[in-house]
């Protein structure tokens, strides 16, 4: 057996020599240099790697480091890095800096003015960058021949000419009185004298990385490459005379061009595909239907790029229709077929209402099969929606695959295959808003359109194999893995002969349970079936008996199968990589199965990621993080030897008291032993009496080796900022039962934190509670059951059931019943035959028993917990006159995603429980508010004498 170890970041703290008394407190400054890595990529022979390191605000840096030799090259402010494919060169987008671009937005700067993107060459061997300023996007061909394109900003628009006005002259008789008045500088000028931009296409410019060499093509439309690069074809839009529009296809070895399509006047060409090789070209256009007031776009081919290869038309499947303007074309990977999508032909618009006539209105039905609003937010998209057909080359013929009756076909083989899968559920949308999940399995023969049912009222996922043949489906019903033979229709059992249930064991949901997975598809026709611990081998005819490819249930030991080639489909069992997760004390680690030896490679109090593999080499970089390690970027290889930390991106961090993260058991007072998380500061003094907040949602404990970051609030506190500060922060895993989430959440918590109170170094007189949204439910449930907390914040929670068992998630437009009945919140049932179990979990009817003060959120554009409910809660504490808080972000959603709103929270979050659980002063927001003539000029958070 192959073992590897990197030293951990616990033992190197352990050796430092540093004094925690030193070590400063993080606090509410520090978010915005905490720093992420994000872009990592290798080149394909292994011998670059390039990252991008990002502050929460500001200017990112991206890094390429040489694996051989460790030298590195800056690209400041770098927001995306690519290779070339012989790993020469890299491609980079440059944003313009952070407080420049703020600086040119609050200036109110024309958008033509403000600072644009740049694009950096670099030459790798030379280590030497070129820099082109002013550069919308770039294309580098997934396979490229050492070309790629770009496309530069429009030119500015010239300046006003500055003149010294003229005294008036009179003049001659019959001369134009209106000559430089009312259109200043003539027909088509802007105001003042600038020239009107165009707006015929836009520029690209080719480039060869090896020379520099360019060609500028203007007035595009739209553009296509091979895969490989050797073909570029592009359409060029008509001139203000409607003339000039064509299709073009260039050849860059020996930089041929062949106009494959000469303009109709005034006919757009908006949609382009080659196939891999660039041997075909398929096009869009409007020419055929020109004069129509709605144009409907026509598709061609041309199947060859010879002198006498003419454009072939595309047959429509179904009269009346048209290629859809919003979709797509694209060739399969044989470019024996071309995928594209249809719809009704555009019609006239109707005519028009006047304003002061038209009426709006929205009228629901109870045989709606969406309710108004989620119809409401479809349909523009609806309006647009095309359905797939596939163009058959060779035979001339067009098959519609989708219809609005099947709207979602998977096709196999990436369209090459011979089967697609269809999931189609319009028989149960209206179920679906109670009892949401169920839908009808179809085969879709993609050769003749034919379908097939398979399974009527399946409940639990299908997955089709990579080669179109064969679909593995969760028969969520009978908690059973199957597989379907998709010419035969033959259905075979996967999961029978495990001897151990494979759908999800701790799912405590009043639903089916989902199943933990399938791992992947091998080439020889089997398929990879997960169970809480292991991976099986099952064999999709079901005449072998599934093998264990792991073992890892008698050690604890929770395997997955890490997939490190995106382009390839099917796994190898006997060059596999597994990520690990020890499900007794939360150990993390990679093993690697080779042949049929499962070798440890890492194992230890930390949580491992292959982020990625080098396509031609054996190059492998990965991220090790824990609670106080940053999952920082270390290079090795497939074998591990000498794996080397290759960055460092918040070496600040050892100037703050930071955290460590204990794993805790305590017993339920139902009597289910429970595991959860006690986060203590690095100078934790066991003679010490500390507050804690306890955090929850529903199982955390897997996280214990989660590395966390400063960062201000989306909705609940930063555990790294209140631990530094002095605070315990306990995570508890909680264990629901139907009919009780409240009940659940008590017996669950409370006896936990009394485990941590024992200890000794918690004083019980300063216990806090913290949650959002499910949390935020719980912390109300809990001050309504228990007064042992001196503080709570409830973030977006629901206070009646009632009301929100009928009440809409506007973020999806879909109903919230299905949430009580069978999801989340666990009732089990509805409100007329589960009465008392909906008044015993909501808090607005027990709110009389608050005693503990209270701090709500809740945001007036929550897409998933109604705003109305935290008003409920805070109307109902304000009735009884009891502390409460509530602060409503104007124009958010369920979770804050306005940085500023973030930093403000999180400032509030501080001030509440700092007053509450460590005696601070309180601020003006929460001893005299804020009115709302004061609104937007003072925020209140000021402190207040004692």
């Amino acid at each position: 057996m192959l073992t590897y170890r990197l030293l951990s970041a616990a033992t190197l703290a352990a050796l430092a020599s540093s004094g925690f008394a030193q070590k400063k407190p993080l606090d509410h400054s520090v978010y915005d240099g905490w720093k992420t890595i994000r872009g990592t990529t290798l080149s394909r022979d292994g011998k670059w790697l390039a990252s991008i390191v990002a502050p929460q605000e500001g200017d990112a840096v991206g890094t390429i480091r040489s694996v051989g030799d460790g030298r590195t090259i800056s690209i400041p402010r770098a927001s995306t890095i690519q290779f070339s494919r012989d790993g020469k060169f890299a491609l980079a987008t440059v944003v313009p800096g952070f407080e420049e671009a703020r600086k040119a937005r609050r200036d109110n700067v024309p958008a033509a003015d403000q600072p644009k993107n740049a694009l950096a060459i670099v030459d790798l061997s030379a280590g030497k960058m070129t820099t082109i300023d002013r550069v919308t996007s770039f294309i580098l061909p997934r396979e490229d021949s050492g070309w790629f394109a770009y496309r530069p900003e429009p030119p500015k628009p010239a300046p006003a000419p500055t003149t010294t006005p003229k005294p008036e002259e009179k003049k001659p008789d019959g001369e134009d009185q209106q000559r430089g008045q009312g259109r200043p500088g003539g027909a088509g000028a802007r105001p003042g004298g600038a020239a009107a931009p165009t707006t015929r296409g836009a520029t690209y410019v080719l480039r060869q990385l090896s020379t520099g060499k360019e060609e500028k093509i203007e007035f595009v439309d739209a553009t296509a490459w091979d895969k490989f690069g050797k073909v570029f074809a592009y359409s060029v839009a008509a001139d203000k005379d409607g003339k000039g529009s064509g299709v073009i296809v260039k050849e860059l070895v020996g930089g041929r061009s062949k106009s494959v399509m000469p303009g109709v006047d005034k006919a757009k060409y908006p949609k382009l595909a080659l196939t891999e090789d660039g041997a075909r070209l398929a096009f869009a256009t409007d020419k055929d239907d020109i004069k129509a007031k709605k144009p409907a776009l026509s598709l061609y081919t041309v199947l060859s790029f010879s002198p006498e290869a003419k454009p072939v038309l595309v047959p429509i499947p179904k009269a009346g229709d048209s290629v859809n303007e919003g979709g797509a074309i694209a060739f399969t990977p044989t470019g024996n077929r071309l995928i594209f999508a249809t719809s009704k032909a555009p019609q006239p618009d109707p005519t028009e209402v006047p304003a002061d006539e038209k009426v709006s209105v929205d009228v629901w039905t109870y045989k709606d099969p969406e309710i108004m609003p989620q119809q409401l937010l479809q349909a523009n998209a609806m309006r647009g929606r095309g359905f797939d057909a596939i163009y058959y080359v060779a035979s001339g013929k067009s098959i519609q695959i989708e219809s609005k009756e099947m709207p979602n076909v998977q096709f196999g083989d990436k369209g090459d295959g011979p089967f697609g899968i269809a999931n189609v559920n319009l028989d149960y949308r209206v179920e679906s808003t109670y009892n949401p999940g169920f839908d009808d399995l179809y085969a879709v023969n993609l050769q003749t359109g034919e379908r097939r049912k398979l399974i009527t009222r399946n409940n639990g996922n299908a997955v089709l194999s990579p080669d179109g043949k064969t679909v593995a489906v969760y028969r969520g019903e009978k908690r059973e893995w199957t597989a379907f033979d998709l010419a035969s229709g033959k259905e075979t059992s996967l999961s029978a002969k495990i001897p151990h249930p494979i759908y999800d064991e701790l799912d405590d949901h009043p639903d089916v349970s989902p199943a933990y997975g399938l791992g992947g598809w091998t080439k020889d026709g089997k398929v990879l079936v997960q169970d809480r611990y292991d991976l099986w081998l099952c064999d999709l005819s079901g005449n072998a008996a599934p093998v264990n490819l792991t073992n890892g249930r008698l050690r604890d030991l929770r395997f997955d199968a890490i997939d490190l080639d995106a382009e390839d489909p099917y796994v190898d069992i006997n060059n596999l990589p597994l990520s690990v997760l020890n499900d007794e004390n939360k150990q993390g680690g990679i093993f690697w199965r080779h042949g049929n030896s499962v070798d440890k490679v890492f194992l230890s109090d930390n949580l491992y990621t292959l982020v990625a593999k080098a396509d031609d080499a054996e190059t492998l970089v990965m991220t090790r993080q824990s609670a106080v390690e940053y999952p920082d970027l270390w290079l090795t290889n497939t074998k591990f030897e000498n794996p080397q930390k290759v960055t460092d991106a918040n070496p600040q961090q050892k100037e703050y008291n930071w955290i460590k993260a204990e794993l805790v058991s305590w017993t339920s007072a139902d009597g289910i032993p429970l595991k959860g998380i006690l986060y203590k500061p690095e100078n934790f003094d066991y003679a010490k009496k500390y507050p804690m907040i306890s955090y929850f949602y529903e199982r955390d404990s897997h996280t214990l080796h989660q590395y966390r970051s400063p960062a201000p609030s989306a909705s609940t506190i930063n555990i790294p900022l209140f631990v530094s500060q002095g605070y315990l922060v306990f995570v508890p895993d909680i264990p629901y039962k139907v009919g009780d989430p409240g009940l659940s959440a008590l017996n669950a918590i409370v006896p936990g934190v009394n485990s941590i109170v024992s200890r000794g170094y918690v004083d019980p007189k300063r216990l806090g509670i913290q949650g959002q949204s499910w949390g935020g439910y719980q912390v109300a449930h809990l001050v309504t059951v228990t007064n042992m907390f001196a503080a709570a914040e409830a973030g977006a929670p629901v206070s009646n059931m009632f009301s929100a068992y009928g009440g809409v998630r506007y973020g999806s437009g879909v109903l919230r019943q299905m949430q009580y009945e069978h999801g989340q919140s666990r009732i089990g049932g509805t409100p007329w035959d589960s009465f008392t179990k909906y008044v015993e979990n909501s808090p607005l009817f027990r709110a009389d028993r608050i005693q503990t003060p209270l701090m709500i959120m809740s945001n007036d554009k929550d897409g998933a917990v109604p705003h109305t409910q935290g008003i409920e809660l805070y109307s109902a504490l304000r009735r009884l006159g009891k502390p409460c808080w509530m602060v409503v972000y104007n124009d958010e959603d369920h979770n804050l995603v306005q940085r500023k709103n973030r930093k403000d929270l999180s400032i509030r979050l501080s001030q509440f429980f700092d007053h509450f659980l460590k005696g601070a002063p309180m601020p003006v927001w929460m001893k005299e508010g804020v009115p709302a003539t004061e609104k937007g000029r003072t925020m209140g958070t000021e402190l207040t004498k004692p």
